[in-house]
């Protein structure tokens, strides 16, 4: 199981390695993408989801450390969205979440996450990788939120959220087939799911 997300010097500080309380504050809708397979060209509904890394090390600027990964929108017994959805709550999917799992369920979901740092091939780049990703210990206490739960989707989209996305997220979701196919809504309100007991 692996999440990844890529340090650029120039952009980003590098989380730290090591065990941490993570919580998912962002859930973003991709769309569907050109991506390739084997070499060969296929389109894939993909989605981004984002933690806030609630231990004691924070950036210079005392914001929390954000780790984000992109997964392919699917639950068949191989993907990995469900494989880590499944390590994280600690319970396989039922039949019925096989046929249909609503991903905004893990939006304000904490989990303990072991982050580890990698190089590229060439050592050009440094990763952060969160190896494990399981359920928050009910006895471990839960961080206060720092960033505000946020969902964009692109079926109800709300531009006053896609304008505070970087020039890349902008970018990779213009290109989706579903932002060429329904205008957007300036007005359109941001989608906040309720609370539950078990983790998503």
């Amino acid at each position: 199981m692996s999440l990844t997300a890529t340090s650029n010097p120039n952009a980003f500080e590098l989380p730290p390695p090591g065990p941490v309380i993570l919580r998912c504050y962002r859930v973003i809708d991709l769309g569907t993408q050109d991506t390739t397979y084997k070499g060969k060209p296929k389109l894939q509904k993909k989605v981004l989801i984002s933690f806030e890394l609630l231990g004691d090390e924070r950036m210079k600027d005392g914001r929390p450390f954000m780790i984000s990964t992109r997964y392919t929108m699917s639950t068949s017994e191989k993907s990995q969205l469900r494989a880590d959805l499944e390590s994280w709550r600690g319970l396989p999917f039922t039949d019925e979440e096989v046929r249909s799992f609503q991903v905004a369920k893990v939006l304000g979901k904490y989990a303990y996450g072991n982050i580890i740092h990698k190089k590229s091939g060439d050592g050009t780049q440094t990763y952060a990788n969160i190896a494990s990703l399981m359920p928050l210990p009910k006895s471990m206490p839960r961080p206060d939120p720092v960033n505000p739960d946020l969902i964009f989707d692109l079926d109800d989209r709300d531009m006053r959220i896609f304008e505070t996305f970087g020039d890349s997220l902008k970018a990779t979701i213009m290109a989706s087939r579903e932002w060429a196919e329904k205008p957007a809504s300036e007005d359109a309100p941001s989608n906040n799911p309720e609370d539950d007991d078990i983790p998503f």
